[in-house]
C-alpha cells in the first residue's frame, strides 16, 4: 500500500476527501491528517508518509513551507497541492520545489483518482528501478569482492610482502589502514552426516547466504574473504581500543544470523588481536587452531582465550581420558567436510582433547588406530566402496608401532588423508555433473536479468554455499565472472554483427540499466561499447 497524508485547514473539505475516494481499492492507504502545516509536519516526519496531499492556503504555516521542509527531509515523497486561487506565482513556486500535481478546488472525484492513479504509476516504477539499481549496485560491489579471492592467501602468507600487500589492496581498493586487526572465522551447512556429503539445496542455506551478504557488503570495519572452499574469513579492522568491540560484534551478528535459519549447522571463531598487517599471519594461524575444533564435537562459538583457557584446565588434568574424543562421530565430521592441509592441525587438537597420559599406553595407541580403522570403512562403504578395496591398505597402516607420538600422529594422520582422498574420488563424478548442470542452465538462462547463484544451486540441488565454492573450484573463476563473461560475449558479437544500439544489447545480454551494461563492459573488456564497435576489423 502507497502512505497518503492529508492536510487541509477546512473540516468539510478534508473529509470530502477522506470519503470520496477508496483508497485501498486503487493501492493507497490513508494514514494520517492535519488541519495545518504546523501540526503536520512531526505527523509527517514520524510516519514517513509515501505521497502528501495538502491546502496551499493554512495558518500558521501554509502548504508552500510545508512542502518544502517535507522535501528537505523526505526527497521521495509525492506532493500534491490542492488550491483555490488560480493564481500563477503560487504554481511556479509549487513547481520550483518539485510538486508532482497543482490542483484548483473543486476537484472532482474522477479528477482526484486520475491524478492518484499517475502517482501509482511513477511510484511503481521509480520504486521498481530503485530496487534494480541496488540489485546490480551490489553485483558490482560482489564481481569486486571476488576478484580479491588471492588477496587474502597473501595476506595470511607466513612469507609476509608488506608492500606486496599494500600494491594489492590498493589495486582493488580494499582500505586495510587500522591500528588493529583480527579474523574471524565462519562455516555453514557442514554436515555429521557422512550420507549427505555435498549438501542439498536449501532455502534456508540460501537465504543466510543472503544475510550474510548483506550485513558485510557496507561494513567499513569488515573485509570478508573466503577462506578455504567451504568456510569464510572476516577481517575486523578499528581503533586499538575498539576492535574486541567490532570482534565480538561481528561474531554475535553472524550468531544471530545463523539461529533465525534454526536448520543449519554452524561455527564461528575468532583470532587473536594483532597491532601489524606483518603479524596477521600469526593472527590466522591462532584463528585455524580454534577453528579445527569444529570437528571435535564443540559448537558453535569460540574464542582464542576460552581456548587458551581451555588449554590450561587440560595440562592440569591430562591424566583424564575425553571419552568424546574417542567417539566416531569426530571422526565422521572430519571426513566429510575436511581438506587435506586441516589434517595436521585436527590430529594434533584430537590427540590432545584424549589426554597425555591415555596416549602413554601402547595399548591404548593401538585402541586409537582400530577406532579410526573401523570408521573409515565404515565411512568408505557409504561412500559405494567395497571393503576389500581398503582393507589392504588400512591393514598395513594399523600393524604398524608407533615409536613416538610423532609416529602416531603420521600414522593417524595418513588414515585421515587416505579417507579423504576416498571422498574426493567419489564426489568428482557427482561435482562435474553438478557443474554440467549449471552450466547448461546459465547458456540457455543467461539474458535474464534476474539469474542469480542461488537459482542456479536451485537447479543443480546443491546448496548456494556448495556451489559457490565448487564452481569456483572447478571452473577457476566466480559465478558471477563466468556469467558476466557469457553476456560480454554475446554483447560483443551483437555489437560486431549488428547495428543495434548499446542499450538494446544491454537489454538482450541481461541488463535493464544501459549504464551499468557500459560501466562492466569497460571494466572487463578494457574499452566502452562504442570504442569496441569502432575498432571493428582491428578487434
Amino acid at each position: 500500500m502507497i502512505k497518503v497524508f492529508l492536510v487541509e485547514d477546512e473540516v468539510v473539505i478534508r473529509d470530502a476527501i477522506h470519503k470520496m475516494i477508496p483508497w485501498a481499492e486503487y493501492g493507497f492507504e490513508l494514514i494520517g491528517e492535519a488541519k495545518d502545516g504546523e501540526m503536520a509536519l512531526p505527523l509527517i516526519k514520524k510516519s514517513e508518509p509515501d505521497v502528501l496531499i495538502t491546502d496551499i492556503k493554512m495558518p500558521f504555516m501554509d502548504g508552500l513551507t510545508l512542502s518544502k521542509l517535507v522535501k528537505k527531509d523526505l526527497p521521495d515523497t509525492k506532493i500534491i497541492i490542492i488550491s483555490g486561487y488560480d493564481d500563477f506565482d503560487y504554481a511556479k513556486q509549487a513547481i520550483s520545489l518539485g510538486i508532482e500535481q497543482y490542483l484548483l478546488k473543486p476537484i472532482s472525484k474522477a479528477e482526484f483518482i486520475e491524478v492518484l492513479q499517475g502517482i501509482r504509476a511513477k511510484y511503481e516504477k521509480e520504486n521498481a528501478q530503485k530496487l534494480y539499481f541496488e540489485k546490480f549496485e551490489n553485483e558490482i560491489k560482489a564481481y569486486e569482492k571476488n576478484a580479491q579471492r588471492d588477496f587474502f592467501e597473501l595476506l595470511v602468507s607466513e612469507e609476509t610482502d608488506l608492500q606486496k600487500i599494500y600494491e594489492q589492496a590498493d589495486k582493488l581498493s580494499i582500505d586495510i589502514m587500522a591500528q588493529s586487526y583480527n579474523l574471524v572465522l565462519f562455516e555453514i551447512g557442514s554436515k555429521t552426516d557422512y550420507q549427505n556429503v555435498g549438501d542439498s539445496y536449501s532455502k534456508d542455506s540460501a537465504d543466510v547466504q543472503n544475510k550474510i551478504d548483506e550485513f558485510f557488503i557496507n561494513n567499513r570495519n569488515y573485509q570478508i574473504f573466503r577462506n578455504q572452499q567451504f568456510n569464510y574469513a572476516v577481517l575486523i579492522k578499528g581503533e586499538e581500543n575498539e576492535i574486541e568491540e567490532l570482534t565480538n560484534a561481528c561474531i554475535h551478528s553472524l550468531q544471530y544470523i545463523f539461529e533465525q535459519s534454526g536448520q543449519l549447522e554452524w561455527f564461528v571463531c575468532a583470532g587473536k588481536t594483532v597491532q601489524r598487517l606483518s603479524l596477521m599471519s600469526e593472527c590466522y594461524k591462532e584463528a585455524m587452531k580454534s577453528f579445527a575444533y569444529r570437528y571435535l564435537g564443540y559448537r558453535h562459538v569460540f574464542s582464542y582465550e576460552s581456548l587458551e583457557n581451555e588449554a590450561k584446565d587440560e595440562d592440569m588434568n591430562q591424566q583424564n581420558i575425553d571419552m568424546n574424543a574417542v567417539k566416531q562421530e569426530s571422526i565422521y565430521n572430519f571426513l566429510c567436510n575436511a581438506l587435506e592441509t586441516e589434517v595436521d592441525s585436527f590430529v594434533k587438537n584430537y590427540l590432545k582433547m584424549i589426554g597425555g597420559e591415555a596416549m602413554r599406553s601402547k595399548m591404548f595407541q593401538q585402541y586409537i588406530l582400530l577406532n579410526l580403522h573401523f570408521c573409515l570403512t565404515s565411512f568408505a562403504e557409504k561412500l559405494g566402496y567395497e571393503k576389500s578395496e581398503i582393507d589392504e591398505y588400512l591393514k598395513f597402516i594399523c600393524d604398524e608401532r608407533a615409536k613416538s607420538m610423532e609416529d602416531l600422529e603420521k600414522l593417524i594422520g595418513a588414515i585421515l588423508r587416505k579417507g579423504i582422498k576416498l571422498r574426493e574420488e567419489s564426489s568428482k563424478g557427482r561435482n562435474q555433473s553438478v557443474i554440467r548442470t549449471a552450466l547448461q542452465y546459465m547458456e540457455e538462462n543467461y539474458t535474464d536479468d534476474s539469474i542469480t547463484l542461488n537459482r542456479v544451486a536451485g537447479v543443480a540441488n546443491v546448496s548456494a554455499n556448495h556451489f559457490s565454492a565448487l564452481f569456483s573450484q572447478e571452473m577457476e573463476q566466480t559465478f558471477i565472472e563466468y556469467l558476466t563473461s557469457l553476456r560480454m560475449n554475446k554483447a560483443k558479437e551483437l555489437l560486431r554483427c549488428s547495428d543495434k544500439r548499446s542499450g538494446e544489447i544491454a537489454i538482450e545480454v541481461g541488463y535493464k540499466d544501459p549504464h551499468y551494461f557500459s560501466f562492466l563492459f569497460k571494466k572487463t573488456q578494457g574499452c566502452t561499447p562504442s570504442e569496441y564497435r569502432n575498432q571493428g576489423d582491428n578487434i
